[in-house]
């Protein structure tokens, strides 16, 4: 967090960067995925992705170049694409990830199908399927009326 408030001015791609020089080293061979937006007040943006999965925009998975996870290659750049207002949703791999008693991904179909919903229904519907990570989902709905963010998140699962 502290590398993210010394930071907070950047543009998502230069703000990855950053991150992953402060995290580089103390990773122990791990990393971390991660996905970074700033809007504008008019609904435009900016997105960068470091080994995260795509983010939706209005029912559809985004294009998002994909960098290196954090942590990975110390040196790393990442670039940002430019985007439109529109309701972004942001998803960790709980979600796509969530296994019913059969052993069935919930997977990336039935996550797009459902991206248009809010965050609580996605969560909630992946949690039922067969939660076994953690579960968030972030909607962000921004455009000429801005409406607020919306979030929700499952437990870890033990």
């Amino acid at each position: 967090m502290g590398a993210i408030r010394a930071h907070a001015g950047l543009q998502p791609g230069p703000l990855l960067g950053e991150l992953n020089r402060a995290i580089g080293g103390s990773m122990r061979g791990g990393f971390v995925t991660c996905v970074a937006a700033r809007f504008a007040a008019d609904g435009s943006g900016w997105i960068a992705n470091a080994g995260h999965l795509m983010p939706y925009c209005d029912g559809q998975e985004l294009a998002v170049e994909s960098g290196l996870p954090l942590g990975v290659m110390r040196d790393a750049a990442y670039g940002e694409e430019r985007v439109g207002p529109g309701a972004y949703v942001f998803v960790s791999d709980g979600v796509v990830e969530a296994a019913n008693a059969s052993g069935e991904l919930f997977g990336f179909a039935r996550t797009a199908a459902l991206s248009r919903s809010g965050a609580k229904e996605i969560a909630r519907a992946a949690e039922q399927w067969g939660q076994n990570d953690d579960i968030t989902v972030v909607t962000v709905r921004r455009g000429a009326a801005c409406q607020p963010i919306e979030s929700a998140a499952a437990g870890s699962a033990t």
